[in-house]
């Protein structure tokens, strides 16, 4: 069979296992003195590596294949008690880690097959660790490696299926319990569960499976029901979810280990028979596909282009109307941009997936990094469930990178730096993200040693950046010199930094996703770098405003509010023009004068808007309305005024700039 076709799914799937392996590894280092974290975790690197040998053998990779089975071996040897994790074997594993991953990414170069000259040293290496296997390990440890080794499954007894399905569909069904609950024999009688089964979606002969599965839970106990009724095992129809309720005296580790020992079983639970409840339909939980999400984008941009002819559709039949054309085309034009609203707002959740999915992979590279620098540092991620679009998702990772890059190089300071400053000798990097009104905030921190800025005045005074009498810099204006092409202050290049180009990259990256980015520093305490970012760059509701003969485009989630302008209320300070509004003076920015238009005396109206905390009034000639927009990238050239963020297309079929607000406050 040609498995060339499913090669994508494959290392999708074992790419998702070896984020799995470096968060376990990762707490083995951090934990390496709890016996019941060492258990808990080598189980889980045992589990997935023995998945992706099992997928690797199926697809006929066989370097990725003897790879995952030598760090299986050593695996299998710890969490038996029969070898100590120790920090050789520790920083083994870590190696493994790697290779196996740039083994899985050669897959598609070189088939699968190829084994380097580095893979077969590390073999080698695992090799010789598997020969000195004694039972010198530690013996506190063994209770509790023996607890955690039953709950994994021991799938060489497994048929093993063909291959995996393009897509999993999940489902779930109630065990009928009543039968159960009314058999019940005496008070003494071993409990009832509820063990419920979803064989892998690329089982083959699932109905032979789900009867091994039997054939497991009949040696702990009695079956008392099943749901679908064994007969119905075997028809076409069969989709491997059942339940069977068992009476046992056998904990609910000893019936999950049984059942998976049967092979191609993706998921089991044992629960406690509920108590007799009047029947009520049974409630489907969340039902997930795997695609590709370039289908998706197609998605988007189809939807994107009926909003866009939405809008014409509405502005035409609301003329035809005024003309005396029929009603009914107007109720009918309505349901039309009714439905198309609700099929946007589905197709952008659907978009929407958690920041952890790229936070996932920074432990390990901050791990490495701070190794490689010799720095003590822990690390912290927060806020890993806030949800952004996928396009953004994948966009956001190289920033990051190089902001966490820059905090571990240039911000925190060696052990021995920290202690003579009275500061902790690990220091302190944390990576957040949260929610600000329809923002997305990412935040780069740490405790380290501040930005110096005399020290980065004065480089840039010798470079000609900035003026050679400039006084002291405030936090944008330090931002500004740091994000010049070529500006750093590292005395020598590394592979970490030193060139110049890490936050030149970050401002350049986030601005072309309709982002800003924000820096506070405080000298000898640490830094703070901020990315905000829109939720989608798809679609977005704005604020239509007109300057001059143009419309030009608001976030809505920006504007706080609308004024008529009254003429004589500016108030006049040392800080400069400032407007009235409710208890507070708004620093006064004239959309006229940002874009280079001659002052006219038409500015008639006033948007309130604010952007991370700070509010401004801005001035504008007239309000046309509000409407959802399409967002089209913007190319900015190099060294222009960031003050937009992207364009659309309005439905008159004009163009319209989207004003960058993060850059007028």
């Amino acid at each position: 069979m040609n498995h060339s076709r499913y090669a994508d799914l494959f290392r999708t799937e074992s790419r998702e296992h070896l984020a799995e392996i470096d968060a376990a590894l990762l707490a083995l280092e951090q934990r390496a003195n709890d016996p019941v974290a060492i258990a808990s975790q080598v189980a889980s690197l045992f589990r997935s590596t023995h998945t992706i040998k099992g997928m690797a053998g199926a697809m006929g990779y066989v370097a990725v294949e003897r790879l995952s089975h030598a760090l299986e071996t050593v695996l299998d040897a710890v969490r038996r008690n029969t070898r100590a994790l120790d920090a050789d074997a520790l920083e083994l594993l870590f190696d493994g880690s790697d290779a196996l991953r740039h083994t899985l990414d050669a897959t598609d170069v070189d088939g699968g097959g190829t084994i380097t000259r580095a893979v077969q040293a590390l073999l080698d290496r695992l090799d010789a660790l598997s020969d000195t296997m004694t039972d010198d390990a530690h013996p506190q440890n063994a209770q509790h490696v023996a607890r955690a080794a039953s709950s994994v499954a021991n799938a060489n007894s497994a048929i093993r299926g063909d291959i995996f399905c393009d897509a999993r569909m999940t489902d779930a069904r109630q065990v009928d319990a009543r039968a159960a609950n009314a058999a019940a024999a005496t008070p003494d009688a071993p409990p009832d569960r509820v063990v419920e089964i979803r064989l892998t979606a690329d089982c083959q002969l699932k109905g032979v499976r789900a009867l091994i599965v039997l054939a497991r839970l009949q040696t702990l106990g009695t079956v008392r029901s099943m749901t679908p009724a064994q007969p119905l095992w075997q028809l076409e129809q069969f989709d491997g979810i059942l339940g069977i309720v068992l009476q046992s005296t056998h904990t609910d580790t000893d019936i999950e280990t049984a059942v998976r020992s049967a092979g191609d079983v993706a998921r089991v639970s044992v629960r406690a028979v509920e108590p007799l409840v009047p029947s009520k339909a049974s409630g489907a939980v969340a039902r997930t596909i795997r695609m590709d999400l370039s289908r998706l984008d197609t998605l988007l941009d189809l939807v994107g282009e009926l909003v866009i002819t939405r809008d014409r559709l509405l502005r035409a039949t609301d003329a035809a109307v005024e003309g005396g054309a029929d009603r009914m085309l107007t109720r009918v034009a309505h349901e039309t941009a009714r439905l198309v609203s609700a099929l946007q707002e589905e197709v952008l959740q659907v978009r929407m997936v958690p920041v952890g999915q790229v936070f996932d992979r920074f432990p390990r590279q901050v791990r490495d990094i701070a190794r490689e620098l010799g720095k003590d540092v822990q690390f912290t991620c927060e806020g890993r469930d806030v949800e952004l679009d996928r396009s953004l998702l994948d966009a956001i990772g190289e920033p990051i990178v190089h902001l966490l890059r820059n905090a571990l190089d240039h911000g925190i300071e060696d052990a021995a730096a920290r202690e003579q400053a009275g500061k902790p000798s690990t220091g302190q990097l944390v990576l957040r993200a949260g929610r600000d009104r329809s923002s997305v905030v990412i935040q780069v921190e740490d405790d380290g040693r501040g930005i110096d800025r005399d020290a980065i005045r004065t480089r840039a005074q010798l470079q000609g950046i900035i003026d050679a009498k400039a006084g002291a810099l405030t936090d944008d204006e330090l931002l500004h010199i740091l994000a010049h092409p070529g500006f750093s202050t590292a005395s020598t290049v590394t592979s970490i930094s030193g060139r110049g180009v890490g936050v030149d990259v970050v401002m350049t990256r986030v601005r072309a996703l309709g982002g800003t980015l924000e820096l506070e520093t405080a000298h000898g305490e640490g830094s703070a770098f901020t990315i905000r970012l829109p939720v989608t760059l798809a679609i977005i509701r704005a604020l239509l405003v007109r300057v001059d003969a143009a419309a030009y485009a608001i976030p809505a989630a920006h504007v706080i509010e609308v004024l008529e302008y009254r003429p004589g209320t500016i108030v006049t300070s040392v800080a400069g023009a400032r407007l009235p509004w409710r208890d507070e003076l708004l620093p006064i920015v004239r959309l006229r004068e940002r874009f280079g238009l001659p002052f006219s005396g038409d500015e008639t109206f006033v948007a309130v808007v604010e952007s991370a905390g700070r509010r401004s009034a801005l001035f504008v000639d007239a309000l046309l309305s509000q409407h959802d927009i399409v967002v089209k990238p913007l190319d900015i050239a190099r060294g222009s005024l960031p003050l937009f963020n992207g364009a659309t297309v309005l439905g008159d079929g004009t163009p319209s700039l989207i004003v960058d607000v993060g850059s007028l406050c």
